[in-house]
């Protein structure tokens, strides 16, 4: 029998990617952090390539924040990443790193850097990284000087710092870069970070009289922590909220929420198949949703294998007998291949003056700790327990029903 949402936490963890040190070494006490024993301090770390992310005026404070990513061509894997403020452009075509000495702080301010730290199981700041060998070192104190001609920049850093899992201290890091740095304006809002707009196209499977084949909604991520989902407006241009959770870094539908009701019938979103004149509704808890963060497309595109035989996996709202507890109807038309295109609507950003929070609220947080990002369409397999679970209806001559 369904049961109503209780929006409890579940066990959801966004790691930074450059922190999995943070992660093995709870199997590995004895771990030692040493980002390259070729680069070991007080040698100077040389870098000739450097990729810069530009994300605009976050704090509303007149500072442009930026995300410098330093490394060498022979190895992606080992540099130094900071995070820090600059002079504001009046355009992205105009955003330059100023000349002069950068310190570490924590306000916001022009030619400044963050220190490297954890907020809330999230990474903000500098660090040097090793992501092969998932070691880090926090940059906690020192400078960084910038000069430039022409297009031409020379970067030097004299820090100290930290080992992110022991604590041990760091000292005479010295870095330097020459060269020109490629810079991306990444200044608009993830679409999974704010409220968004959607067009959804789909194909309509089940209904006699054919459901919506685009419709119109809003996504807007809600909850905070450990305990966050999505909520979608108007599904199948049927005027219901469905959700979706985000649970152990993956995106999955949430099919335990009551959704619509009437009556007789309670709700839920469900997955299925459609074979033999009949739509299978599946009691799957873990179909996952793929995010493309390029195309911004949040795609619901699967596959149900069973006995052999692939099938297209359908989503929508089905209909439970609220006394037997049977599937017996459906309040939307069942879609193949869906796609939600989201465009920003709002931004947080410049309500919330708390640099921390602000930062995990940036393309940048949500890149780097990214729930779901270009995986391959789920295909569900299914076994003897989860066959035996499965509901069916016919297909001829059912219509939609109302709900509320």
């Amino acid at each position: 029998m369904k049961t109503l949402k209780n929006k409890t936490s579940k066990s959801i963890c966004y790691i930074l990617l450059w922190t999995l040190a943070v992660v093995i070494v709870s199997c590995n006490d004895n771990l030692e952090v040493d980002i390259t024993p070729v680069y070991e301090p007080p040698q100077e770390i040389i870098y000739n390539t450097a990729d810069c992310n530009y994300y605009g005026d976050i704090l509303g404070n007149g500072a442009a924040f930026f995300e410098l990513n330093l490394y060498h061509s022979s190895n992606s894997n080992i540099g130094l990443l900071m995070m820090g403020f600059c002079a504001l452009p009046n355009s992205f075509a105009n955003f330059r790193l100023d000349a002069g000495t950068y310190n570490p702080a924590i306000n916001g301010a022009v030619r400044t850097f963050l220190p490297g730290m954890f907020e809330d199981e999230t990474f903000i700041g500098t660090c040097l990284y090793d992501l092969k060998a998932s070691k880090v070192i926090f940059i906690t104190s020192g400078t960084m000087t910038v000069a430039l001609s022409g297009n031409t920049y020379t970067i030097k850093g004299d820090f100290s710092g930290k080992d992110a899992v022991t604590n041990v201290e760091k000292k005479d890091i010295k870095i330097t870069f020459t060269g020109t740095i490629k810079f991306t304006d990444v200044s608009s809002p993830d679409p999974l970070t704010v409220k968004s707009s959607y067009t959804a196209t789909g194909t309509p499977k089940w209904l006699s009289i054919p459901g919506d084949a685009t419709w119109t909604g809003t996504l807007e991520p809600e909850g905070s922590g450990n305990d966050k989902w999505y909520k979608i407006t108007n599904w199948g241009n049927d005027d219901i909220t469905v959700y979706c959770d985000v649970d152990n870094g993956k995106i999955v539908m949430d099919n335990y929420t009551r959704v619509e009701y009437n009556n007789t019938y309670d709700g839920y979103f469900e997955v299925g198949y459609i074979d033999g004149g009949y739509l299978h509704v599946l009691p799957y808890d873990d179909y996952i949703v793929n995010y493309n963060s390029s195309t911004r497309i949040l795609d619901f595109t699967g596959t149900v294998t069973n006995g052999g035989k692939t099938y297209e996996a359908v989503v929508g709202v089905a209909a439970y007998n609220r006394s037997t507890g049977n599937l017996e109807s459906v309040f939307t038309d069942f879609y193949a291949g869906v796609k939600l295109k989201l465009t920003p609507v709002s931004s947080t950003r410049s309500s919330n003056k708390n640099l921390a929070d602000v930062i995990k609220n940036t393309n940048l947080s949500q890149k780097i700790n990214k729930p779901v990002n270009n995986r391959k369409p789920i295909n569900i397999v299914v076994d003897d327990s989860l066959r035996s679970k499965i509901q069916k209806i016919p297909l001829e001559d059912l219509k939609v029903i109302n709900g509320r």
